[in-house]
């Protein structure tokens, strides 16, 4: 009875906004046949709760995968993200703790990096959900 209570306050929280970026492609190499798959996904969830999770996951080169939970507030129309767990692998079972944040200006449906990690980033997540 209690698996049950907790399921159903982890699978029924409100979600406020939801971002996403999906980007897949098949590439070749000409004259050879030889084709590889390109996957850049990208997607963060706020919660009403103030809480917020994001996965990653890049596949081109060499596979990268990260999952990220914090706190969430917006100033001033920019989306401020307080990161305190991180997870790089799906296979993790334990959490990293880390202090660290990303802030994004706010456009419309799209959110742009300000700084953080990945403020070289170019690409824009896309809001799907309100």
């Amino acid at each position: 009875m209690i698996f049950g209570l907790l399921t159903n306050f982890v699978v029924s929280q409100e979600i406020h906004s939801e971002y996403v970026f999906k980007k897949e492609k098949t590439k070749s190499k000409i004259g050879s046949g030889i084709k590889w798959n390109y996957v850049d996904s990208d997607s963060l969830v706020l919660y009403e709760n103030g809480t917020f999770h994001r996965t990653k996951f890049y596949h081109y080169h060499e596979i990268i995968y990260s999952e990220l939970k914090g706190e969430w507030k917006i100033e001033n129309d920019t989306l401020i993200l307080n990161i305190r767990l991180e997870k790089e692998s799906k296979s993790d079972k334990k959490w990293t703790e880390i202090n660290s944040t990303i802030s994004y200006r706010i456009k419309r449906r799209k959110i742009k990096p300000i700084n953080g990690f990945e403020f070289y980033a170019i690409r824009n997540l896309k809001r799907v959900k309100k």
